[in-house]
Parts: C-alpha cells; structure tokens; sequence
C-alpha cells in the first residue's frame, strides 16, 4: 500500500485528469475510397492464368478472372463455392471427399483481342475491365453481393461487338487432386470412380446445368442473362448445393438455384449493390495499419480484401482455396497449419465476427471430437486428426499411455486450435462463453497430455514418442512440450479467474512444475529427444513456444535469449523447402524475440516473386507468391500462406501476450513512420498509436470491458496521461499499468501533449507506382 501511495505520487505530476472538460477524441483522417484506390492490383494485359487473375468472393460463391486455356481469345470467371465437395466416405480423403470443380463462364468476343485492362477495386469489391478488340471494345463489371448467392457480370459493348458471345462450360465433377495429378501427369495410387456427367436443361431462359454425383446428392448451377440495352447485359450465375447448405444428403439443388435466378431478376440493382457495397464500406474502418512500404501497405490491404472476400458471417470455414477453384494437391481442410494460419490476422484487426465460423465449426462436432479419441480416453479428453473434410471433424486419432509406444500420435490440431479460440473468447470477453464452451473444450485437448505424460525416474514429467508436424517423430517434441505448458497454463488460470473447482487442478500443477525441458544442442532447440533439426523444414512447429504461444519469452526467460536467437537463426540457416510460411514464420518469430530488422528482412524474403517454373538445377515448380498475391505451392493454392505475411506485418507494430499489450515492439529500424488504429487486445482493448520521425507520438488504449491493461512502450522519460476522472496510470520505466472505466478512451505520450490525436496517412508518400496486378 505505501509502495502504491509513494509511486502514484512521484507520477503525479504526469497524470492528467479532464473531470468537466471535453475529452480529446481520437481520429482516424482518412479518405478510404482515394486511400485504397492506391491499393487496387491493375492490370495492364489479360492475366495469363489463376495465379494472376482478378477475384471477388462473398464467403460463399466467387470467380475468379483470367484468359481461358482452351479458347485463345476468351475471358474466363472460374466459378467456385466453397462447400461443393464430394462426401463419399466418413473418412477423410483427397480423392472421395475432396473440393469439387464447378465451371467457367466465359465472355468471347468477335475480334481479336488486341488489349486488356483490368482493375480490382478493394473499396467497392468488384473487378472491371475493358477488353479492346479488333472490332470494338467490351467493358465489363463483376462482383457478388455480399447477401446474396450470386455472381453479377455486367457487360457493355461498342457496336463492332455486338455479337459477342456469352456462355457457362460446366467442368466435369472430379476430384481436385484426380485433376491435379491427371493434368501433372502422376500416378493416382488408387482405383477412382468418376461422378455422372452434367445434365443441362433450359427453364423459362435460365440455363440450367446439373451435377449429380455417385452418393445420389448433386450440385447445381443456373445463369440467365437480362438485355437492358441494344449493347449492355446483365449477367446472373448462382450454385446451389442442398447437402452442403443443409448438410442433408439428397437431390434438388436445382430448384433452389433456379429460385434465386428469378427472384434476383425481381430484385433492385441499385439496392444489390447499395447493401453490398455498405457491407465492405463498414469491414474495412474496423482497423487500420499504416507503415512506409507501398509494396507491403498494398499486400497487406489486398489480404483483408481477400479475407473477406473468403469468410462471411455463418459461412463455410476458409479451407485453401477459399471461394475460388482450382486443381489442386490439398482439395480438403489441413488443420496443422493451413486453417490455422487463414484465422490469425482476423482477430488482431478487429474483425472477430469472421472468425465465428471456424470457432462454431468446433461446437457443432464437439460430440465428434470426442469420440475420434479411443474410447479408454473419451471420459476426459478429446482430438482430431489432419485432415478432415467439409464442415466435418472425423479422423479418429490414436492415442497411448504406453511408454514403450512407437506408434505416431498426432496432436496438434486441437490444442492449436483451441488456443486460438481461447485468445479469440479473450479479445471479445465473453466470460459466459468461457466457462461454458472454451474452457471445457481446451480442457479435453490439453487432458491428452496429462494422459498420455509419463513420470520419470528424474522425477521429471516426460512427453512421450509423438509427432512434430511435419517433420517426424521423436520422444520429448517440443511442439508438444509447448502445447502443453501453453495449455496448463491457460487452464489454470482460467479455472481460478473464474472460480471453477476442477479436479484436475492440482495435477496440472504438479506437471507444470515439473516438466522435462526442451532438448537441446549446439543449433539451439531440437525437434526433440535424440532428434536434431537438421534438415531444411517449413513447418516451425519445434519453435512454437516462440511463437505462436510465446511460453518461452523475454520476460520469462530473457536469460535463454541467445538460446532462441540461436534455434530461429538454424530453422532459415538449412536452405531448402522454401515456402512462403516458412519465412513469414521466420518473420513473426524474430519479432516474438523483438528482432525488428531480422523480422523484417524474413518478411520480405515471403513476398519475393519468383518465376514460378524454374530451370534446372532448380525445382521444376517453384513456391512462390504471385502477381496477384495468391500463393503457389508448386502449383497448388495455398489460401493461408499470404495471410500469415500480414501477421508478420501487424507483430512488427503490436503484439499482444503474456498479460502486456506492446507497442512497437519489433519496428525495422528504417520504419521511422508508422501507425495502426483500433488493433483488438485481449480484455477487450482497441489499440492505436502513431509513430513518427522514429519516436512515438501517443498510443490510445480504449476499453470495451472495463478490465485493467499493462502496455509495454519505448516511450522514454515521463509518461503523461490524458483520459477520464475515473482512469488511473502507473508507470515503471517502459511499462504502463492502467485502470480504464469500460467504453473509455485513454492517451498517453511524453513531452509536449500533442495537439491532436489524430492518425492521418500521408497519401503522396505512397509511389504511384504498383506493387502487384500485371503492368
């Protein structure tokens, strides 16, 4: 108490109260539609192919847009919806439960196309586009209504191109990885039955295309153009698919999919587009990132166009396409990384009501989740293994208390992602939640630990032979040493916070006390016992108590610095597996450690365009980030992997663990102007601050829940303190400890107080030139 007293006197001076004064608001000065107009990807000739085309999605439905490979002189939309997927078996598989192909719809003009241009427009989320022939022009706009089941193509033409021609080729029902390997010219390693071919019918001018597949169910998809003049059209495309929007099997899509043709040709245009462009006129303000780099300020900003444009409210959960079809390798939903990744910038940007879907995915199948372990297990535990299929968690995963097991045990899906859906609980507050859907879910996946851990002759708690994605197997992986102590942890603080009497309280103290460290050796941190890491990997998974759990951190073990600087250092020093991930991952662990210029350097190394096809000695398919900042892994699409360079850009400006919400913590030294704006904390913070000439000007801390917050800064000296009678500031060198009442907005800073506390980009400083598109 007199601690308190002695220090709340000494800060005193520094403390600013406005009881009867006008509180000083905090301002976000910003133009959205000129701002993201600089951001637009544009292209300057017709994109070649998926890996340069434009997009739109809602969620839901969306095309992609690029030249047709079969047509020369055509422009196609690959029409995609993420919950068309075959479901032949329980089981998981890339074959029989796999991502299915829809079609192309396809603009072919009369003349031959001597020029294109083409222009994504985040602010509005639509794509247009001028095609020039040698008869005439064709311009065109798509997009589809954030509402609504459907793709909208708006078409106008000169008189030259009149007669252009307009059609949907339905692409046969096939697997994505029987098309993939087909087209690669692979083997196929198993016996694949083929769906029935389309069926296609006309009804009332809607063309009508038909997909049953081989479990009796289908898909169906509808189109029908409206003339509104001599040289302009309208057109409507909708899919529908009764099993994946009612999850119950049967035929009929098809009458749902003529139903919304004709109720889309009732409805307002005008009024379509008003609700769809509201919808991203409101996504985009929630949060805002400023930083003096146009090739990452676009990339950033086109990856919260992307995520939105692949997640609506109670939509599919992102699996690696997102919305959007392509023939690929991974046709299903991989939870050791990929899911994982696709949900790690939503919450941090105040976005949480995207996130929803992937945390309802988990309550919906709990009951499945706990029946995938074996049933000596299920009283108390539960898990799932990589992968599974569309809105479905089967895959039954194999656990053992035997300590002479050499049988994999995989299990990091679950713990993973519960610990996203503890931060993501945290962020929203919603403690009802917590007690009753969270903390017995993190209690199950975590339980596998205490199950399946061994106590040793050292007294020591002991993790046993189990897997470390995807590297390989080992006694003691740390992955799951982290998982764990991560996992114990947070339980035990949860059932005390919330005055919950669990029995098992006590034993996860007991471990936690008394768990076997990280292997170790001269590169640093191990795969684990007996197993170095000592090929090239992408998968960081042997570093996750760095990041993304920092259970190993600066302030709990800033004596094993050098420790981690080290093992970060020999996870990129094994030159090979080079994909976006990995050095994205580089990235965000050297800004755990507050290695700023490291941080950014691996950044950068994540968005390097390379050719994608190589010449020897080089691999033939090289993984890369493309023009349109989509992700090829060696040809494969990969949705999470440009999403988690946007997480590596907002942990170089804020970070938030470990009880402390930092500010700057792992700015690239040539970054002396940067800010962000209402960036979501645990407790329920919005975070803002502004960063100028390379010192901070304020941070702005607002409360949603009224909790008490600890921010570490680089503010140096004195830090004074501007908010309501009711708030209160302590300060201990960097760090600050506030007490803010709920829906209150405090300021801090030091020297002179600022005039304004306004954020205000400097849109000349961004070049004019562009970052990505085809120029």
């Amino acid at each position: 108490m007199q601690l308190t007293l002695k220090f709340a006197f000494l800060f005193g001076a520094c403390l600013f109260f406005l009881n009867g004064m006008a509180q000083p608001k905090l301002q976000l000065s910003l133009d959205w539609k000129h701002f993201l107009s600089k951001q637009d990807l544009v292209w300057n000739q017709m994109p070649k192919d998926y890996f340069e085309g434009a997009f739109v999605g809602n969620g839901l439905l969306g095309a992609m847009v690029f030249k047709d490979d079969q047509l020369p002189n055509a422009l196609r939309f690959e029409i995609g919806r993420t919950d068309v997927y075959d479901h032949r078996t329980a089981m998981p598989s890339a074959y029989e439960t796999s991502r299915l192909p829809i079609g192309q719809f396809l603009i072919s003009p009369k003349g031959q196309v001597v020029k294109c241009q083409m222009r994504m427009d985040l602010w509005n989320a639509e794509i247009r586009g001028t095609i020039t022939t040698s008869l005439g022009k064709i311009q065109f706009r798509c997009y589809t209504p954030s509402s609504e089941e459907l793709i909208l193509i708006d078409v106008q033409s000169t008189e030259g191109e009149r007669g252009y021609q307009y059609f949907f080729r339905p692409q046969s029902a096939q697997s994505a990885r029987y098309i993939f390997k087909r087209a690669s010219g692979l083997e196929l390693n198993i016996p694949y039955q083929l769906n029935p071919p389309a069926q296609i019918r006309q009804q009332a001018g809607i063309e009508i295309i038909t997909q049953p597949l081989l479990m009796g169910d289908d898909y169906a998809t509808a189109w029908k153009s409206k003339k509104t003049s001599d040289s302009t059209n309208t057109i409507f495309v909708t899919v529908a698919n009764r099993w994946g929007s009612a999850r119950k099997s049967g035929a009929g899509s098809a009458l749902d999919a003529v139903s919304t043709i004709q109720n889309a040709m009732l409805t307002s245009m005008s009024q379509m587009e008003k609700a769809h462009r509201a919808w991203w006129h409101a996504y985009y303000p929630a949060s805002f990132i400023n930083i003096p780099e146009t090739k990452l300020q676009s990339f950033y900003w086109i990856q919260l166009y992307k995520l939105a444009s692949a997640t609506h409210p109670n939509r599919p959960v992102i699996d690696l396409m997102g919305p959007w079809f392509k023939p690929s390798s991974w046709p299903l939903l991989w939870m050791n990384l990929n899911v994982q990744l696709s949900y790690y910038t939503l919450g941090m940007t105040n976005h949480s009501e995207l996130e929803e879907n992937l945390y309802q995915l988990l309550e919906r199948h709990k009951n499945q989740l706990i029946a995938n372990v074996p049933p000596e297990f299920q009283n108390d535990c539960a898990g799932v293994r990589n992968p599974v299929g569309f809105d479905d968690l089967y895959n039954p995963l194999f656990l053992s208390a035997d300590t002479a097991n050499r049988k994999e045990i995989n299990i990091i899906v679950l713990p993973w992602l519960t610990q996203m859906y503890y931060l993501h609980n945290r962020r929203i507050m919603d403690d009802q939640a917590l007690r009753n859907q969270v903390y017995p879910m993190m209690r199950r996946a975590f339980n596998v630990y205490l199950r399946i851990m061994y106590k040793g002759a050292d007294g020591q708690y002991h993790i046993p032979y189990t897997y470390s994605d995807e590297y390989g197997n080992a006694q003691e992986t740390s992955l799951n040493i982290a998982l764990a102590s991560w996992g114990f942890k947070t339980l035990i603080a949860t059932a005390e916070r919330l005055h919950i009497q669990d029995p098992y309280l006590s034993k996860w103290k007991e471990i936690l006390s008394n768990m076997a460290d990280y292997s170790i050796n001269e590169n640093g941190i191990m795969i684990g016992r007996g197993q170095a890491f000592a090929k090239p990997h992408r998968h960081y998974s042997h570093l996750f108590s760095i990041f993304p759990l920092y259970d190993l951190n600066l302030d709990n073990a800033a004596n094993r610095l050098p420790l981690m600087e080290k093992s970060i250092t020999h996870f990129t020093a094994l030159d090979g597996d080079n994909c976006m991930y990995k050095f994205s991952g580089a990235a965000s662990l050297w800004a755990a450690i507050g290695k700023g210029d490291s941080a950014y350097k691996w950044l950068n190394r994540s968005l390097d365009l390379l050719p994608r096809f190589a010449a020897p000695p080089a691999p033939a398919r090289t993984p890369t980030v493309t023009p349109n900042t989509l992700y090829s892994e060696r040809e494969n699409p990969t949705f999470e992997s440009p999403i988690a360079s946007t997480r590596s850009m907002i942990d170089l400006l804020f970070q938030d663990w470990g009880g402390v919400m930092r500010i700057f913590p792992a700015i690239p030294s040539t970054w002396k102007d940067a800010s962000f704006y209402q960036l979501k904390a645990q407790g329920g913070f919005l975070v803002s601050a502004k960063r100028k000439n390379g010192i901070t000007q304020f941070i702005a801390v607002k409360s949603l829940a009224g909790l008490d917050c600890v921010l570490q800064t680089d503010l140096e000296g004195a830090i004074h303190f501007v908010g309501p009678k009711e708030a209160t500031m302590q300060q201990e060198g960097h760090r600050v400890s506030l007490k803010i009442p709920k829906g209150a907005t405090v300021f801090i800073y030091v020297g002179k107080k600022p005039s304004n506390f306004e954020i205000k980009p400097d849109l000349e400083t961004l070049q004019t030139q562009r970052a990505w598109g085809i120029q």
